[in-house]
Order: C-alpha cells, then sequence, then structure tokens
C-alpha cells in the first residue's frame, strides 16, 4: 500500500487549495477507497487498484464545481484522464494498473449499465458510501445496487426493508 500512501499525498496536496466542503470530499474519497477496497478483497480483486479508483473517482468533479448538470453526469469520463495524468505522475503503478483504474473511474458513472468486475467493484462502493451516509439526494440513482450488495452480504429481511422505507431511494 505504499503506492496509496503516496497517492492520498497528492490527493491531499492536489485538493489543499480547494476548502469548499473540504471535510465532505474527504469523507466520500476515504469512504469509497475504503469500501471499494472491502468489496474489490472480497471479490478477489486487486485491493490496492480498487482502494487507489475510490480515492481518484470525484477528484476531477470536486476541483471543478461548480458545473453545468450535464457536465457533472460525463465527470467520470473527465475524470478518468485527470487521474491518467495524476497516476503517471505519482509513478509506482504499472500501465495494466493505470488502464484498470482509469477504466473503473470512466465508467463509475454509468450504474445502470454493466461492465467489468473492477468497474461494478468502485459503482458498488460508491453506492454503498451515499447509501450509508444518507449522501445521495433524491435524484441519486442507485439503480437497485444497494440491494444486490445487501444481498451479496446476506442482509435480508426486515433490516433491509426498514431502510428500503427510510431512503426511499429502492
Amino acid at each position: 500500500m505504499e503506492n496509496y500512501e503516496k497517492l492520498k499525498d497528492e490527493v491531499w496536496e492536489t485538493l489543499k487549495d480547494y476548502p469548499m466542503h473540504m471535510a465532505s470530499v474527504w469523507s466520500h474519497f476515504y469512504g469509497v477507497a475504503s469500501l471499494c477496497a472491502f468489496l474489490g478483497l472480497k471479490r478477489g480483486l486487486d485491493m490496492e487498484i480498487c482502494k487507489c479508483a475510490g480515492l481518484l473517482h470525484d477528484l476531477w468533479l470536486f476541483l471543478n464545481v461548480p458545473m453545468d448538470i450535464d457536465t457533472h453526469k460525463k465527470h467520470g469520463y473527465l475524470g478518468s484522464d485527470f487521474s491518467r495524468e495524476i497516476l503517471n505522475k505519482n509513478g509506482g503503478y504499472s500501465e495494466e494498473q493505470t488502464e484498470i483504474i482509469c477504466r473503473m473511474i470512466y465508467n463509475h458513472n454509468d450504474k445502470d449499465i454493466f461492465h467489468d468486475e473492477y468497474s461494478e467493484t468502485l459503482k458498488d462502493a460508491d453506492v454503498l458510501e451515499h447509501y450509508l451516509n444518507n449522501s445521495g439526494d433524491e435524484n441519486y440513482k442507485y439503480y437497485g445496487r444497494d440491494k444486490k450488495i445487501f444481498d451479496e452480504f446476506m442482509i435480508f429481511g426486515d433490516y433491509f426493508e426498514k431502510h428500503k422505507a427510510i431512503s426511499g431511494n429502492i
């Protein structure tokens, strides 16, 4: 995880001059990174790749707010190229690792479309972080991913039904 720690320092350096919502930004970045690593570990994926993608997935977005809704919908595509620059500058990642991380970020907005296992893991981590922290507004679409994750971890019945009624996002 030495590369991840170096990357985390780079992200902090990049964000330090953007104090707007700093606590919520870091909470989301670390939350998605940790959940992505956890899901990746359970799914037999490279935990560091997952953790790095989680850390970087919304960096471009937060550096470029405010923006119009059309640009927001494309922030994964735009953030993928930006993340590639950071990964290459940071060093320590093979071309294959960089490609996987950037593909995950590129695909993470398309939560209604199935991509590869790595991309799905980042999408699920992003959804789970929003779900657990009630940070998804009424426009946030889970596309049933929250239920799929609950099923994967065998969280059934009353717990899910109670939270479904509270969140209203299923």
